[in-house]
Order: C-alpha cells, then structure tokens, then sequence
C-alpha cells in the first residue's frame, strides 16, 4: 500500500530514499519511507529548506507526482491560525470541511470535468485520523478557511471569516481539490500555531515557531499511526468524485 504524506510548516524532512519524479507541471523531489507494511512517500509542501512561500507552491505537480508514485492516500499536516477561542495555539484541528478563496485549483482546463465535493475529505481517511489526533488528547473538528497569502489576515477579514469558519491557512483548498480530482483519498491536520489578527496580540513569529517545533513528533506520530491503520481496500467513492459533463 502506498500513502503519500504531505509536510507543512515544521515538517520537512523524513529519513528514506530520495527520489524525483517529473510530471508535466515539474519536477518534485519525494523521500521514500517504509513504514509498517506500507510505501510512504515524503513531500514538504514548502521545500526542503521552507523555501518556497504559500502562493508560490505548485499544487499540482505535488499531488501529480504522489499519484505517479502510486498514492491512494494522502495524509497532509499545515500549522493555522485559529478563530475560535476555545482552539488555542499548541491544539490539533481535524477540518470536516473547507472554503477555498485562493482561486481555481483543476487538472481540466480542457475538459468539462466537475468533482463532487459533497464530503469534501475521504471519510475513511478522515475519521482514522481523527482517531489517532484523539489518543494524543483533545482535538477539534470544523472548516478550514483558506487564504491566498502570503500576507496574514486583518482582523476585519477575520471577523468576516469567522462567519463562516474556525481556522485558516493558506494551502489546503488547492490541495484537497486537486487530491479529488485525481482520486486520491485526503485528510488534514491542522496544528494550531497563533490565534488569528483581533483575537490575540504580542505573539512573535519565534513563539509561533516554537510551538509547531514542540508539535512536530506530535504530529509526524499521528501521521504515522493513520498509515497504519488504513485499509488495505478502500471503502470510499474519492476515486470515482470526477465527473465529465457539461452543467
């Protein structure tokens, strides 16, 4: 079985076989990890070395390149702004659902292709992971509002947002869309790394820092648990969401 893992801010690196994998919207370097009886296959989503900042992040060929490796499953972990006081920094966040405000993330620029997003995460994926979250104590569940970057919030947008969301960030909508669309079963964690503009002041990017460090084993454990636990057969429809049509 084969799980592609997608590291997020704190999470850069796991110990494996480097491997590169060209696909038509780039190359992408990935490390091979074997894991239990599984395949893993290791992607940070912002480079090696953090070097490659939220807008500039090539969605596609990340998630095209986990598909080419053979990924059914996509486990991914982001660090996000709460703007929930009841979530604070150092808490973990399952989303159940997203809003996407960075605009259009689709392999069918060619093609009438629409990809239900009623169950915008895999179910099965999801629910095992909020499993594995839970034993390391308590963890949220709501939406993820995601945001173009590479700039933070102002509290009057995060006073729109809270509306309609609990946490945000700038790289999931993409990533969960584009992982439908090549029916790849995906799942989040969310590491709650500050609380969003309005809500708290005086918190400094070294604080900020410090707590996606604390939580990195934290989360790779979660990660890592989730890949064990999943099926071998897949008990989902993520493989069949896409859809040729026109509406």
């Amino acid at each position: 079985m084969r799980i592609g893992i997608i590291g997020g801010t704190g999470i850069y690196d796991m110990q494996g076989d480097a491997l590169e994998v060209e696909t038509r919207y780039g190359a992408v370097t990935v490390t091979r990890v074997e894991h239990d009886d599984r395949e893993l296959f290791f992607l940070p989503r912002h480079g090696a070395t953090h070097g490659i900042p939220p807008h500039r992040i090539n969605h596609h060929a990340n998630i095209r390149a986990l598909a080419s490796c053979g990924a059914t499953h996509v486990l991914a972990v982001s660090t996000v702004g709460s703007m929930r006081q009841g979530v604070q920094p150092g808490g973990l966040v399952v989303p159940g659902d997203f809003i996407d405000f960075t605009g259009i993330a689709t392999f069918y620029d060619d093609a009438p292709v629409h990809v239900d997003m009623t169950e915008p995460f895999c179910p099965e994926t999801r629910q095992l992971l909020l499993d594995a979250a839970s034993s390391e104590g308590s963890v949220s569940e709501g939406v993820y509002i995601t945001t173009a970057g590479p700039r933070f919030e102002t509290p009057a947008e995060i006073a729109m947002l809270q509306e309609h969301g609990d946490v945000v960030g700038m790289t999931l909508g993409p990533e969960a869309t584009l992982a439908r669309e090549a029916g790849i079963c995906y799942a989040s964690l969310c590491v709650v790394s500050n609380m969003a503009a309005g809500l708290q002041t005086g918190l400094t990017a070294d604080e900020i820092a410090s707590i996606y460090e604390e939580m990195r084993d934290v989360a790779v454990g979660i990660l890592l648990r989730t890949a064990s636990a999943l099926p071998e057969k897949r008990n989902c429809t993520c493989s069949m969401a896409a859809t040729r049509g026109s509406l």
